[in-house]
């Protein structure tokens, strides 16, 4: 599996993001502002960049920050920056989640959505989240689960209020969901592959939750 989506299909994921996924990270904007959170917050993996976008629009006391390894997706990302009216106050860099071009301590939160079933070394990407992770930083990751049901997957969609907006019928990605590149089973966030990577970093206090057709992976620095 690619470390990064090839062109021509950033172009249709942006559309796609644009359509579907900007209801869920207003969610996650929202709540950061609730939370209070200000500081340095980290999006890595931010594709087309509408995550530090909407977190740029609610959170007033931030830096936003977002990092992809595609040059072509960051090309994108300031593109709809400046198209939104956050250009001064967001800031996109080609970047690699194995070396974030941060100092030690510095950032108060790292943020990831649909990242880690793309990386070949997870454990070396969390070491680095937790080397730039202020002490009591946090890390929030969230990630597809392939066999999540057919009741999750529409939670999800219902939660995210993105009936309207699917690009597909629903019966369509009810039945293409487990072979879309969209994540791991649940077992692999658990035991497997990702779950061994948190366990074998420097991250001693995390957290994962099911939350429908997805999992939230909440890491803290001690």
């Amino acid at each position: 599996m690619p470390e990064k989506i090839p062109w021509p299909f950033n172009r249709f994921y942006d559309r796609c993001i644009n359509q579907m996924f900007v209801k869920w990270f207003k969610c996650i904007a929202t709540e950061i502002k609730d939370r209070k959170i200000s500081g340095i917050i980290l999006d890595i993996g931010t594709g087309p960049g509408r995550l530090p976008i909407e977190i740029a629009k609610q959170v007033v006391n931030a830096k936003v920050f977002g990092v992809d390894i595609s040059e072509d997706m960051i090309k994108i990302a300031k593109r709809n920056a400046k198209n939104e009216g956050v250009y001064d106050r967001v800031e996109f860099n080609v970047g690699s989640a194995y070396n974030l071009c941060f100092e030690d301590n510095t950032v108060v939160l790292v943020l990831s959505t649909g990242l880690v079933h793309h990386l070949k070394e997870p454990k070396r990407a969390f070491d680095e989240i937790y080397r730039i992770l202020k002490h009591r930083g946090e890390a929030w990751i969230y990630d597809g689960r392939k066999d999540c049901t057919k009741e999750e997957l529409k939670e999800t969609v219902k939660r995210f209020g993105i009936e309207k907006d699917l690009i597909l019928p629903f019966w369509i990605i009810e039945r293409i969901w487990p072979y879309m590149h969209i994540g791991y089973k649940t077992e692999d966030y658990i035991l497997g592959k990702v779950g061994k990577a948190i366990r074998e970093s420097k991250f001693k206090d995390y957290d994962l939750r099911i939350e429908g057709a997805y999992v939230r992976i909440t890491l803290w620095k001690d």
